[in-house]
């Protein structure tokens, strides 16, 4: 596994380190100059949202899902036309974990989470915080000075949760809670097993010492997605409660909701272990989709004041294009792997306070959603976040507060 993380990371520097690359990336970047998205910005209005809910999903680029609604009807169709399709929504870079990281801590693409983390290394202890926010160095797990939106929420005493699907389905391979490998070990829970599609790469909040060394904090707030009828992995610990059951009431719907399906559900494998799900990848979005959508846009928490966010961690390998003057962090010379970005995804937005059938081109990416989620709350912006130039705004929302 050592051996492979190495051949990883060196093909990574030599992607970063091409003068050839930079050219190509410049080619490939171009169509979100050309089509005039890049000059074009929102006016900030926010409506009064106090529980957001944000699902992640894999590796689709706008044209294969969005651009073709008679592929996966459920997501580009029936969804869009709830709420609000945003058309110019980007991924950061390549691969998946450096996506998630970004989404909750602002933190820009660095060689070995561009890798997915195949050893779950710690940053080297020379590793320093730049007056930006960016931590310098490659590495996987953040030291305790590094802040995510979920230590923000602790300290503004609201409440937060990252709901992961499988996690804990076999406890050999993974805790039920707070589920990650050791520090230091290689990560065993890179490809689906039968029975356990859990895959730490796509759980960000298991990457922050701030949130894994508090034992009691991260176990109660890093759990299992469960089912629909709230049954859990056996080896949850007592009082531990899935997605289902927090939305039955507004008092347990945690203010944040990060939501993960299983390497199967998330779309990233098709056809995927035991043959469970289809052999189609957006198939097998849709039908998670369309088993948690209305649970969560039908609880008391949303339909009094939620946002629920469907994205794409990012596209195709083949589109590194990207928006909203992305730079890359100390430790690469590109936020993507080869390119700019982690190419044009597009996003789905649904909320009591978005007009259905609405579709915005503003230029987004996953650091407008942390912005966007941090302004919602009034949170101090982390990382990148602080750089973007729009956040959701009147070109989504129906009612401004």
């Amino acid at each position: 596994m050592a051996a492979v993380l190495v051949g990883a990371v060196s093909v990574l520097t030599a992607a970063c380190s091409s003068g050839a690359t930079n050219s190509a990336a410049t080619t490939a970047a171009s169509p979100a100059t050309t089509t005039g998205a890049s000059t074009t910005t929102s006016t900030s209005g926010l409506p009064g949202i106090r529980h957001v809910f944000l699902i992640v999903l894999e590796n689709e680029g706008f044209d294969a899902t969005f651009g073709t609604p008679s592929a996966d009807p459920y997501l580009a169709g029936t969804l869009p036309a709830q709420g609000a399709l945003l058309t110019n929504y980007y991924g950061i870079g390549h691969f998946s974990n450096d996506n998630y990281i970004a989404l909750i801590s602002g933190q820009a693409p660095n060689p070995l989470n561009q890798a997915d983390c195949q050893v779950f290394a710690n940053f080297p202890a020379s590793a320093t915080v730049a007056t930006n926010g960016q931590i310098s160095d490659s590495g996987c797990v953040f030291p305790t000075t590094m802040t995510t939106v979920a230590d923000q929420l602790t300290q503004a005493h609201l409440t937060w949760k990252g709901y992961m699907e499988d996690m804990g389905n076999i406890p050999s391979r993974e805790s039920a809670v707070c589920g990650h490998p050791t520090v230091g070990s290689p990560d065993l829970t890179e490809k689906a097993v039968p029975g356990d599609g859990y895959a730490t790469r796509h759980d960000p909040f298991v990457y922050f010492h701030s949130i894994i060394d508090d034992t009691k904090l991260c176990d109660s707030h890093v759990v299992p997605l469960g089912t629909t009828s709230g049954s859990l992995p056996a080896g949850a610990p007592a009082g531990t409660t899935g997605l289902a059951t927090d939305l039955k009431s507004i008092a347990t719907t945690p203010n944040f909701s990060f939501i993960t399906p299983n390497l199967c559900n998330d779309g990233h494998d098709a056809p995927c272990v035991n043959q469970q799900g289809s052999p189609s990848a957006l198939a097998n979005i849709g039908t998670f989709l369309q088993t948690w959508v209305p649970l969560i846009t039908g609880s008391p928490a949303f339909r009094k004041d939620g946002l629920l966010e469907i994205t794409f961690d990012e596209a195709d390998t083949a589109d590194a294009t990207s928006c909203c003057g992305e730079t890359p962090g100390p430790a690469s010379a590109l936020p993507g792997v080869t390119g700019p970005g982690g190419g044009r995804i597009g996003t789905v937005l649904l909320s009591p306070f978005v007009k259905a059938g609405t579709a915005s081109s503003v230029p987004y990416n996953h650091y407008s959603t942390l912005a966007t989620i941090e302004d919602i709350f009034g949170l101090t912006r982390l990382g990148q976040a602080k750089t973007v130039s729009a956040t959701f705004g009147t070109d989504v929302f129906s009612t401004p507060g």
